[in-house]
């Protein structure tokens, strides 16, 4: 049985025991700042206190196991996956990955330099109706992506868990959110992101210090145009949540997601499990993590979740910010090389994260 190190078992970190159970993962540690959220986890888990770990060091990386599953906050989060590979182990990681562009690219640089593996969990490209999306676009002839529309309209406050540093996060629907909408996008269509155009507000009424709405005029490769808007301040009304808000324009034919639900050309398109009964993200980990672990047995992407693949969804979200913070559409073609002049190089935005994952 392989042996994994579980950092963060609190929020979204604890939907994890489950899916290592059911993929014969033995979990040799757990590491989390909360001390509630440690006690309860080696509670449930029968473990000892010397597999406990608050995370002040990075003593844990001295455990023997065989990879990693990054679900803690992303603050800080490159120290503790460079430690984690520099002890010979491969790395499972959240969603966004790092907060600065450099990061991302230490960890890549890294991960080939020690011939480790690294994978970012993409789940909701598992959600049924999303999967079938995906299904669709490869099987039949809708031709290139004309037009989408992606709307997400949710209460940011939900995640109780980790509110503490949403709240003071810049951007926070932008930086924590929206990666994962621009993943499914070109998971599903193979384009990538030529230019951005981004504005933000954050209400009167909204809980949280910085802007925490965005619109988005996005551009792809093929010149598709990418109407994206998303709130994390509704007040009141139906939301539109991670599992809906989809509607992608082909040149012969048109897929839209609502209430969960998948319509082809405005027809009904009934899948097992669909609607809302599989939005359960602890759910569809099971499956993702499954094929991540295919993916590091054999040293191959079969699934596409290598950080590697990871690279223009993560770039497209800074971009958004660079936009934002400089009042100017953005092409995402060397972006690489105007992070300073943008305000988004890893010194400016390690300055905006300051204290922001720091517990009250």
């Amino acid at each position: 049985m392989k042996r994994v190190i579980l950092l963060g078992v609190d929020g979204f970190g604890g939907q994890w025991p489950k899916p290592c159970a059911l993929n014969e993962l033995e979990i040799a540690a757990i590491v989390d700042n909360c001390e509630s959220a440690r006690l309860q986890g080696q509670k449930e888990l029968g473990l000892s206190p010397s597999q406990v770990f608050d995370g002040s060091d990075l003593s844990w990386a001295d455990v023997e196991a065989d990879c990693i599953i990054e679900a803690t906050a992303p603050g800080h989060r490159v120290e503790r996956v460079l430690a984690a590979l520099n002890t010979g182990k491969d790395v499972i990681m959240a969603k966004p990955p790092v907060l600065s562009i450099e990061d991302f690219q230490r960890i890549i640089e890294a991960k080939n330099a020690l011939g480790r593996e690294v994978h970012v969990v993409t789940q909701k490209r598992y959600f049924p109706a999303f999967y079938k999306i995906k299904s669709i676009i490869e099987q039949e002839d809708l031709g290139k992506l004309v037009y989408a529309d992606i709307d997400l309209r949710v209460d940011g406050t939900y995640w109780k868990s980790g509110f503490y540093w949403r709240k003071k996060l810049p951007f926070p629907s932008l930086i924590d959110g929206s990666i994962h909408h621009f993943d499914l996008l070109h998971w599903w269509t193979g384009t990538g992101y030529q230019d951005v155009s981004a504005v933000s507000w954050n209400p009167e009424w909204s809980p949280f210090d910085h802007d925490c709405d965005v619109s988005v005029a996005i551009r792809m490769d093929n010149g598709a145009f990418v109407n994206y808007t998303s709130r994390w301040s509704m007040k009141y009304g139906p939301v539109v949540n991670y599992f809906e808000g989809i509607r992608l324009e082909f040149q012969r034919g048109v897929l839209e997601v609502k209430e969960g639900k998948l319509y082809q050309d405005g027809r009904y398109i009934p899948l097992i499990s669909d609607g809302r009964a599989m939005m359960d993200t602890g759910e569809l980990n099971i499956y993702i993590l499954s094929d991540i672990l295919k993916s590091i047995e054999h040293k191959a992407d079969y699934y596409q979740t290598s950080i590697e693949n990871q690279r223009g969804s993560f770039s497209c979200v800074f971009a958004c910010v660079a936009s934002i913070l400089n009042e100017k559409r953005i092409e995402l073609s060397g972006l690489e090389e105007h992070l300073e002049e943008y305000g988004i190089s890893k010194i400016q935005m390690d300055e905006k994260l300051r204290d922001v994952f720091v517990r009250n």
